[in-house]
């Protein structure tokens, strides 16, 4: 959750909770978007020096604003660059189909349905997301960061969601229909 932030405050310094927003919004496939996680991160990061706060009285109500540092910078780059780890993408649900032979015949067949329309809901999300990017305008973005590379990444992300949800769409599909004909 750290370096996600940090990557976040390098594009834009935030407040926590447009913070929390934004990951609501665009990441919560990837990581926890719950106030909690992002102070918790929040408060490590100003702690380690990776970030710093300012507050700003905004109405009645104080503003606290977070931005990144230049040993959080340099902690980024060096994490941004590290390969990805293999090892680290563990699907723990796949411990209920693993398991799905002690289930009864029908409540196998619930599940797996169940987790196609939640898939579908998934693609349906990343689809929505991918369209929103697309017509983003640029020239509203803020200056000193190359953008194009930023977004070029980012949809990366997201096309790899999609044809992820559309792997598992239809391998779970051609499953319900193996359960359907031999339950």
């Amino acid at each position: 959750m750290e370096y996600l932030i940090l990557g976040l405050l390098i594009l834009s310094p935030m407040t926590g909770y447009e913070l929390q927003q934004f990951i609501k919004k665009n990441l919560a496939l990837i990581c926890s978007h719950s106030a909690g996680s992002v102070q918790t991160a929040l408060s490590k990061l100003v702690k380690e020096g990776k970030a710093t706060a300012s507050e700003a009285a905004e109405g009645k109500r104080r503003k606290k604003t977070y931005s990144i540092t230049a040993d959080g910078r340099a902690a980024f780059s060096h994490w941004v660059a590290q390969p990805m780890q293999a090892e680290k993408v563990k699907n723990m649900e796949l411990s209920r189909l693993f398991f799905g032979g002690l289930a009864q015949p029908e409540a196998r067949l619930a599940a797996v349905r169940d987790y196609i329309r939640q898939m579908e809901e998934t693609r349906g999300l990343l689809s929505a997301i991918q369209a929103h990017f697309q017509q983003m305008n640029r020239q509203d973005l803020p200056q000193g960061i190359d953008w194009r590379q930023v977004l070029r990444f980012q949809a990366y992300t997201i096309q790899y969601g999609i044809a992820a949800a559309e792997f598992e769409i239809n391998w779970y599909s051609r499953l319900l229909h193996e359960l359907e004909e031999q339950p």
